[in-house]
């Protein structure tokens, strides 16, 4: 018996980094998984891994920051499964371009506010009216650990990570009512290949050698008092699947910090 058996999961950002890893342990778990990613491709990749893992699989390709989108994309989601119960919002992620509220151009402001924080929302706005009608279910946004503490230099993903722990704490204030649980969870540095590629490290390279390299270059966010502040996308999936199983039905409006504890000492 696997831990979401009869439960529909949607997760946005699917196709790759921590989104992909979810998709894969949710359909292990037995849930019915949606796949949504603005890359055709690279959701169709997934939702073939997903499969061949015994779950039932839906690969849709969706910009979350278009709201006609995102809401077809759920409401597909809902004809095909039965009511979405469950809903990750995994799509997001920051730029290169990203520094201090003094330097950045608004462009950067433009690009990740609408895909952090908007794109969070518009799926939540689309998803909530099914779960409801499913008698319930959970919401896992994903905030980031440079809301937690202000080391960070690239100040518009801070303000789009921090809008979506209050978004989030709004959500589960709400929609108790309606059985719905939300939660949010705060990664530390997640070595995904997108991440890995803007640091140069070779996925090919022994894991404790790329978190050493990923380390020394991250410094002021996670120190070396933090070791477990530095992991890979399927640690952070252990963590969607928690949240999304019955077993955290006491959780409502948590920031789940998964960064090694550098937000804490």
């Amino acid at each position: 018996m696997g831990r979401l058996d009869g439960k529909s999961v949607f997760i946005t950002g699917a196709g790759s980094g921590i989104g992909r890893a979810s998709a894969l342990r949710c359909a292990v778990e037995g849930a019915a998984v949606t796949v949504a990613d603005i890359s055709a491709e690279l959701g169709q990749a997934t939702a073939t891994a997903a499969a061949e893992k015994g779950g039932e699989v839906l690969a849709l390709e969706v910009d979350v920051t278009d709201e006609t989108q995102i809401t077809e994309a759920i409401d597909t989601a809902n004809g095909r499964f039965g009511s979405v119960t469950t809903l990750v919002n995994c799509a997001g992620g920051s730029i290169g371009e990203d520094a201090p509220v003094t330097d950045v151009d608004l462009d950067v402001w433009d690009h990740t506010i609408n895909l952090d924080l908007r794109g969070t929302f518009l799926a939540c706005r689309a998803a909530i009216p099914h779960i409801t009608a499913a008698g319930g279910g959970a919401i896992v946004n994903f905030t980031s650990v440079v809301a937690l503490k202000g080391s960070f230099r690239g100040h518009v993903y801070t303000a789009a990570k921090g809008g979506i722990i209050s978004f989030t704490q709004a959500l589960a204030g709400r929609y108790w009512r309606n059985g719905i649980r939300a939660n949010a969870i705060a990664p530390g540095v997640v070595l995904s290949d997108r991440v890995q590629g803007r640091m140069n490290l070779d996925d090919s390279t022994p894991l404790d050698e790329r978190i050493e390299t990923a380390m020394a270059m991250n410094e002021r966010l996670i120190d070396r008092r933090h070791p477990f502040g530095y992991g890979v996308p399927d640690d952070i999936a252990n963590v969607v699947l928690f949240l999304a199983s019955d077993e955290s039905r006491m959780v409502n409006g948590a920031v789940i910090p998964a960064e090694g504890g550098a937000a804490a000492y």
